[in-house]
C-alpha cells in the first residue's frame, strides 16, 4: 500500500504538552499513515491544533476562515482530562478514546486529509514571481508588528527559521545556525514555542523594524508586493546595511519621510521603478510606511534659482581668468 501522508499544527502550547499530544496522535492515526508536523500557516495544513488562548487572534481566524481544515482548541482541566467537548480537546491526556474517536471522523475518514501521495509533488517552490493569491499583502505585515495580537512569533521560510521576534520589545533574536539573510515568497510566521525560544539566541538581537527592513531590501522579488505606483509616508529612516544603494536609498527616505509619489521620485531622481517599489515593500514588511491621500502634504524638490544674465556674465569671466592663470 502506498504510504500517505498528513500535515498536522499543533501551536500555542508548551513544550511538555505538545509533546503529549504528538505522541498520542502518533498512536491513533494509521501506521500507513506518516505525520509530518507543520506550522499554523503551512499552506498545505490538513489539521490544526490551537491553544484556546490563541484561538480567537486575528491570524487563527484568518486560516480557519479562508481554509476548510478540522480543527480542535486545547485546553487544561483534570476534570475533563481527555474529554472532547465544544471543539476543544482537554490536556492531561489520561484517556485518549475521545480524541481517537474525533481522529477517526474528522481525519482518517475525511479523504481531502490523506490524498497527499507525494510530498516532492505537493511542495510550493520559491519563484521568481509572486504567486496569485499570496499571503504576503499590506495586511499580513500589519498584523506581523501587531503588538495587542501576540508578543513572541516565530518567523521561517522554506529554507528555515529566521528566530523569534519580541513584537512587544521591537527585538529580533536570530537563529544561529541561519547564513543567509534573505527570503523568498515562502516566508511566514506562527506562535513562538517554548521550543522555538530555546533555539534562538540572545546575543544574536537586533532592533526589529531595522532587521527585518533589511531583510527584505536584500530580497529584491518583493518589489512586486509594493504597487506599480501610489502616495506614501514612512514613519522613520531606515538604516541599511546596503552600501552600495545607501545613496538612493537616502533619497528615497529624504522624499517618502516627507511623503510623496512613487512615480514622481522615480522620475525627479532618475531612480528606476523597480527600485522605488523595492524600498516601499521593504518599508511594508517592517511596519513602516502608510498610504496618503493626494491632496496631504508631499515631497516638493528644491527650485533652482534662475541666473541673472549679470551674473553670467561675471561667472564666465572669472572663469577665463582662472583658465589663463591656471587657478
Amino acid at each position: 500500500m502506498t504510504k500517505q501522508y498528513i500535515n498536522i499544527a499543533i501551536s500555542g502550547l508548551s513544550i511538555n504538552d505538545a509533546e503529549e499530544l504528538k505522541s498520542q496522535l502518533c498512536n491513533i492515526v494509521d501506521k500507513n499513515i506518516s505525520i509530518q508536523w507543520k506550522t499554523a500557516t503551512d499552506i498545505n495544513l490538513d489539521c490544526l491544533f490551537i491553544h484556546e488562548n490563541f484561538f480567537e487572534s486575528e491570524g487563527i481566524q484568518r486560516i480557519l476562515n479562508t481554509r476548510r481544515l478540522p480543527w480542535l482548541k486545547v485546553g487544561k482541566d483534570d476534570s475533563l482530562s481527555g474529554k472532547v467537548e465544544n471543539n476543544t480537546l482537554y490536556l492531561p491526556l489520561e484517556n485518549s478514546a475521545e480524541l481517537n474517536q474525533w481522529v477517526e471522523s474528522f481525519i482518517t475518514q475525511t479523504s481531502e486529509s490523506v490524498t497527499k501521495l507525494n510530498t516532492t509533488e505537493n511542495k510550493i517552490s520559491a519563484t521568481n514571481t509572486l504567486p496569485e493569491n499570496s499571503h504576503l499583502t499590506e495586511s499580513f505585515f500589519k498584523e506581523l508588528h501587531n503588538a495587542e495580537s501576540h508578543h513572541k512569533l516565530h518567523i521561517y521560510d522554506s529554507q528555515g527559521s529566521f528566530g523569534v521576534i519580541d513584537i512587544a520589545n521591537n527585538l529580533v533574536y536570530g537563529n544561529p545556525d541561519r547564513s543567509n539573510q534573505y527570503t523568498d515568497f515562502s516566508f511566514n510566521y506562527d506562535f513562538a514555542s517554548t521550543s522555538d525560544l530555546i533555539k534562538v539566541s540572545r546575543k544574536h538581537n537586533a532592533i526589529l523594524q531595522d532587521w527585518i527592513w533589511n531583510l527584505f531590501w536584500r530580497s529584491p522579488n518583493f518589489y512586486q508586493i509594493a504597487p506599480e505606483d501610489g502616495h506614501y509616508r514612512i514613519h522613520f529612516w531606515p538604516k541599511p546595511e546596503d552600501l552600495k544603494h545607501r545613496k538612493e536609498i537616502f533619497q528615497m527616505s529624504a522624499c517618502f519621510i516627507q511623503g510623496a509619489k512613487m512615480s514622481k521620485i522615480a522620475e525627479q531622481h532618475n531612480i528606476s521603478m523597480q527600485m522605488i517599489r523595492q524600498f516601499i515593500a521593504a518599508n511594508m514588511a517592517a511596519g513602516n510606511i502608510s498610504k496618503i491621500n493626494i491632496w496631504d502634504n508631499h515631497y516638493t524638490p528644491p527650485e533652482k534659482a534662475e541666473e541673472k544674465p549679470e551674473e553670467n556674465m561675471i561667472k564666465s569671466f572669472f572663469g577665463k581668468l582662472r583658465k589663463k592663470f591656471g587657478f
